[in-house]
Order: structure tokens, then C-alpha cells, then sequence
């Protein structure tokens, strides 16, 4: 953390706002502290005073009592908050961007006792009065002005009522400060240690490594370097087991039982319900590769979740496992937020999220604790239930505020067989594929790692005189492994899918089954080890472009959300803004429809947008924050669009 700290404060002591040239000096000083501030993990930090320390000593001014969840910052020191404020999960402070040739970059103000939602997106030059409430999913846009005690919601983001202050709950009793110390220090002390023990199962698994690594030489008369995958696969199924039951046995020892109710953050219970939250998030890096397979469920009902027959889960539950019950045959897609909890002044309120049977949940959707979807019913993309209404039964709600949608494309007579009640052979056929396909980022971690270690790293290690000798070739085999593993991906891709086209696939077919596997092989892989580090470099589009993407010249790409690659298309001089995606597939009624995305030139993507796919993008066109265009939509050309869904701003 230290280190990331002093990085950003050398490299850019404090972000002056502004526009500068894209591409620019002060460009890249502003990419390079972006690069030393992810290095902080503040994500792993949410939910401790620990958060705001750290966002104080990257030049953020950051009052007492701030709760502090997952967020991504353009400038955080250009980031003021004030005493007793809540920021809700998946924050987009967006208040740097890339508009054409520039990059725009301004402040966000938010006064005390305000109340961020979940999924929320800030323009930058933003002042949030005191006691304002944004609601899940609110967007505001650059330059907004949120009154004192007012009550925003919907993207783009309206005054909806005033905030009534006397309807608050009375701060809760803060400990003494013995007690914070000790808390802040077991904080630590977690954050710390809580990695290292991530680690403990590959000392088994590594026994496997090594037992079989001299018969297995000795058997085929070779070098084992040249077989190791045989024997990394079955080490890495070994290690990702050992997680599993490791992960389990710290949630039932640290937090056997969720209790529904109010509780205050500091005390005792709120210490074992993020301990077990922060197990859950270490942990993932290791596991990430489970979403989306039928060996998710089988974890999460280990963990105490209520998961229905056949319901395909993609999404981290963060600890409330126990406080979640979902029907039969239900469809949960990559990043909801099912039940996050409510906090306000120093009170988490916990209640537990239900479904009906043959619910689907799209991507980054959001649904509030206490909330019951019925059967039958869909939630759209970064989409919420109504707060006023109950779901009925069947019905779709997309959009924020959610929209009642009276009709959508169905799939009601698609095979059967591939969707929801698929024959022995294809459960039996999926379930060794997925066995391989998760297990298959960590066995190219194995692989590669070992004959790097092997090859360079000891032989330079046994040579070296100092550790400064040694540091280069560390730095060169680092550099050389995170390229291999993913020029392998880019492989991988091409034998496994070669190009990807428009079409429509059932849920269990051998298609699906291959194509989600790249999915999590990409991301796992090639995303967490070099794509995320290009994001925002003309590397990047470099790299896409390998992988089937069209891209023109000059495009800033700070997002490496793409998935069926050849589907899509970015036009010259284009800007894709960081958290926002372009998304060439939907999964409803279980049948996975691909289309094409076509953006056209100059056009600038703000945060959390999502470009929907058959869809085209006018030349020089502009989305604003959290901006849905819809599947089939046509952007005009040189006009500018915000909302969930898209509108004329």
C-alpha cells in the first residue's frame, strides 16, 4: 500500500482540474498515478476506517465517520467528502474523462450526512448538498448541483422529493477509542494476513505437483517441462478444492448465522460479517473462474445461500450468503448486487433477498435487501425492482427508475433440451468441461510460473550476487510470463471460438459451453495479469485487435469489457470511458443471443454506460453516465444521449 501511495504522490502530487491533450505529458502523469493508486487495493478495504486513511493520503479530504464501499475514482484527490457519509458499492466518481482529444477533469463536492446508492455515477464539477440522498442507480451528470436534504434518483438523475432528517436514525454509539485502535489494528492485521492465508492450499496441492512429476518423467522418457500440464491441471482442481472448503470453513467459524435486523457497524457482529466478506473477495481471485458454472451454486449453498435446481449463478454474493434464497431455474448474470447492505450513520440494516422460480437478473442489476422478485419475472441490466409496487409475476422491469416493459423478444420455442431441461449426456458433458475450463486459468498460472522459476528465475537467483542484480530479470520474467499467458489465451481464443458471429444459442449447447469458458479464460487470464494494466494506452487497442476486435486509430480504450471480440467495432478517435462496456450478448429465457456493436468515430463513452448489441452508434455521438442504449437502438450521429434507458439529453 505504502508503496502505491508514494508512487502517485511523486508522480502527481495533486491533479489539477482542467482539459489537457489526450496523449499528452500530463495524460500520462495522470494514467501513471491511476496505475500507483490501483496498486492501494482500496476495494479490499470497504468498509473500515482504513479506506479513508488511505484516501487521505492520496489527497482526498475525507471527513470523520465516512463509510466507504467499493468505488473507482478518475482523480481521487479531487474527491471531498464530508463527516458521516455514505458511499454505496460499485461508485463511479467519474470526474476524469476522455471527451474527443481531451481529457476533462474536474471535483466532486459531497456534503455531510449524504447518502450515495449503490451503482451510482458522478460527473466531475458535482457539489452534493448536505443530507442529500442519491438512490441506487442515480447519475448525475458533470456539472450537477444537488441541494441540501434533497432526494435524486434515475439516470440521468432528478429531484424526486426532500430528505425529512427528523426520519433518520439516531447515530450509533461510537466505541471508545481503545477500541477503535484495536479494531483498526485487526483490520490490518486482516487485510495482511488474510492473503497470505488464501495461499495455504497450494502447499497441498503442490504435493501432488511434485509426487507425480518424477514417475510421470520417468513414464513417458522426457523432460516433465514438456508434459507439465498434465500434472498443473490436476494440482490446480486440488488447489481451487482446497479454497472452496477453506473459504467455507472461515464463514461457519467466523459467522454462523446471518441475522436479519439493524445492526451497528462497529460492533462485534458487523467485525465477523466483513471478515467473512473479505474471505469471500481474497478468496474469488482464486475462484473467479467458478462463475457461471454448475460448480457455483454447489459452493454457495456450502456457504449457507438457498440456490434453487438448475439456476446458473455469476455473481459474488459478499459475505450475505445465508440472507439469499433463489428459485429453481433462475438466471443471476455478472455483477448484481443482491441484498447489499443498508448504511446509514453508523447502522447496517440486513434483510434477506427471495426469487421465485425462473427469475432472470441481468448484469449489474441491483436489488435492495428485503426485495422478492416473483416467478417468471425479469430484471433488466443495471436495472431495480420499483420501490412503490410489487413485481407481478412475469413481469419485466428494465431501466432506472425502473420502466414497466409490456412485451420483450421471447424465446419460448427454442429447444428445450438447451435451455432449461437439458438431457443426462449434457449435464454429464458440462460438468467435465467446466471441470477443465475453471480449472484451466490457475493450471496456466502453474505451468507457466514453474518453468519461468525454473528456467530464469533460480539459475539467475543462484547467480546473482545482490539483489540488485537480481531485480532486472525478476522485472524481465514478470514482464515475458504476463505476455505468454496471454499471447496462450489469444490462442486458446482463436483454436477454441475462431470468429465469433451473430447468432442464437441455447444456454446448454456445446457452443455456449466453449464460449463462456474463453470468457472466464480472458478475464482470469489475459485481463488480470496484462489487459487491465493497458487499460487507457494505445496498447490496448493494439492488443484487441489480436484478439478479433475492430478498432481505429487513435482510440482511448480504458475498459477491457468485451467478450464476443469480432462482434465489435470502434471507430477512429472513439473514447470507451472506464467502467463502461459494450455488451455483444444478453442470456434471456436461457438462450444466448450474439450481435454486433458498431461505434462510430469520435464518439466518447461515459462511466458504467452499456452499449447493448445489433446496435449502431453515430460518428461523434456522446453517452452520458450510466447510459443504457437498448439492443437494436440507432444512435444519431453528433447528438448527445443519456439514461437508462438512453434519451436525447
Amino acid at each position: 500500500m505504502l508503496a502505491g501511495i508514494i508512487g502517485k504522490r511523486l508522480v502527481l502530487w495533486r491533479t489539477t482540474p482542467g482539459r489537457y491533450p489526450l496523449w499528452g505529458v500530463y495524460f500520462f502523469r495522470w494514467w501513471l498515478a491511476r496505475q500507483f493508486t490501483a496498486m492501494i487495493h482500496l476495494g479490499l478495504m470497504q468498509g473500515t476506517p482504513l479506506a479513508s486513511i488511505a484516501m487521505r493520503l492520496l489527497g482526498a479530504k475525507v471527513g470523520k465517520g465516512v463509510f466507504v464501499s467499493g468505488f473507482e475514482a478518475g482523480a481521487i484527490d479531487l474527491v471531498e467528502i464530508g463527516d458521516d457519509v455514505t458511499l454505496g458499492g460499485k461508485l463511479s466518481l467519474a470526474n476524469a474523462e476522455v471527451v474527443g482529444n481531451e481529457l476533462v477533469i474536474g471535483t466532486i463536492t459531497i456534503g455531510k450526512d449524504a447518502y450515495i446508492g449503490t451503482s451510482c455515477a458522478i460527473g466531475h464539477d458535482t457539489v452534493i448538498g448536505e443530507g442529500a440522498e442519491l438512490a441506487d442507480l442515480t447519475a448525475l451528470a458533470a456539472g450537477s448541483r444537488v441541494g441540501a436534504f434533497e432526494h435524486w434518483d434515475g439516470s440521468p438523475g432528478r429531484r424526486i422529493s426532500a430528505v425529512d432528517p427528523a426520519a433518520w436514525p439516531q447515530p450509533a454509539p461510537k466505541p471508545s477509542v481503545p477500541v477503535r485502535v484495536l479494531q483498526s489494528v485487526f483490520f490490518g492485521a486482516m487485510l495482511a494476513l488474510m492473503p497470505a492465508l488464501a495461499l495455504l492450499p497450494i502447499f497441498p496441492a503442490f504435493v501432488i505437483l511434485d509426487r507425480f512429476d518424477g514417475p510421470l518423467q520417468q513414464l513417458v522418457g522426457i523432460d516433465y517441462r514438456w508434459v507439465l500440464p498434465v500434472i498443473a491441471w490436476p494440482t490446480a482442481m486440488v488447489l481451487m478444492l482446497g479454497t472452496v472448503l477453506f473459504v467455507t470453513a472461515i464463514r461457519w467459524l467466523v459467522q454462523p448465522r446471518s441475522i436479519e435486523g439493524t445492526h451497528a457497524i462497529a460492533s462485534g457482529y458487523g467485525l465477523r460479517k466483513w471478515t467473512v466478506g473479505l474471505a469471500s473477495e481474497v478468496m474469488l481471485q482464486s475462484l473467479s473462474s467458478l462463475f457461471s458454472t454448475i460448480y457455483m451454486r454447489l459452493w454457495y449453498r456450502m456457504m449457507g445461500a438457498k440456490i434453487g435446481k438448475d439456476t446458473e449463478i455469476a455473481t459474488n454474493f459478499a459475505g450475505r450468503y445465508d440472507m439469499i434464497e433463489i428459485g429453481d431455474r433462475c438466471f443471476v448474470a455478472d455483477e448484481v448486487v443482491l441484498g447489499d447492505e443498508d448504511v446509514r450513520r453508523g447502522w447496517m440494516t440486513a434483510r434477506p433477498v427471495r426469487t421465485g422460480d425462473q427469475v432472470f437478473i441481468g448484469n449489474d442489476a441491483v436489488v435492495p435487501p428485503g426485495a422478492f422478485l416473483p416467478s417468471g419475472s425479469l430484471l433488466g441490466i443495471k436495472s431495480k425492482p420499483p420501490s412503490d409496487v410489487a413485481m407481478q409475476p412475469g413481469e419485466t422491469r428494465f431501466g432506472s427508475p425502473p420502466i414497466l416493459l409490456p412485451s420483450r423478444q421471447r424465446f419460448d420455442d427454442a429447444d428445450i433440451a438447451k435451455t432449461f431441461r437439458p438431457p443426462l449426456w449434457r449435464r454429464i458433458l458440462r460438468a467435465v468441461f467446466e471441470l477443465f475450463s475453471a480449472s484451466m486459468p490457475t493450471m496456466m498460472f502453474i505451468t507457466f510460473g514453474t518453468i519461468t522459476a525454473e528456467l530464469f528465475l533460480f539459475p539467475a537467483l543462484e547467480r546473482a550476487q545482490s539483489w540488485a542484480e537480481f531485480a532486472p530479470v525478476f522485472i524481465a520474467c514478470a514482464i515475458g510470463t504476463s505476455i505468454a499467458l496471454a499471447t496462450a489465451v489469444l490462442l486458446v481464443k482463436w483454436l477454441l471460438m475462431g470468429v465469433y458471429r451473430p447468432g442464437n444459442r441455447g444456454l446448454w449447447s456445446w457452443w455456449a459451453l466453449r464460449t463462456e469458458a474463453m470468457t472466464t479464460l480472458y478475464w482470469g487470464t489475459a485481463g488480470a495479469i496484462l489487459l487491465n494494466a493497458l487499460r487507457g494506452t494505445p496498447m490496448l487497442p493494439w492488443v484487441m485487435r489480436l484478439f478479433g476486435v475492430k478498432i481505429g486509430q487513435g482510440v482511448y480504450l480504458d475498459s477491457t469489457d468485451i467478450t464476443e471480440f469480432d462482434c465489435v467495432s470502434i471507430g477512429d478517435y472513439a473514447a470507451i470511458n472506464a467502467t463502461a462496456n459494450l455488451q455483444t450478448h444478453l442470456f434471456e429465457d436461457r438462450v444466448m443471443k450474439v450481435g454486433r456493436i458498431e461505434i462510430g468515430k469520435g464518439c466518447a463513452l461515459g462511466g458504467l454506460t452499456t452499449v447493448l448489441y445489433d446496435t449502431d452508434v453515430g460518428d461523434h455521438a456522446r453517452l452520458g453516465l450510466l447510459t443504457i442504449v437498448m439492443k437494436g437502438e440507432a444512435i444519431p450521429a453528433r447528438t448527445e444521449w443519456a439514461g437508462a434507458p438512453a434519451a436525447p439529453a
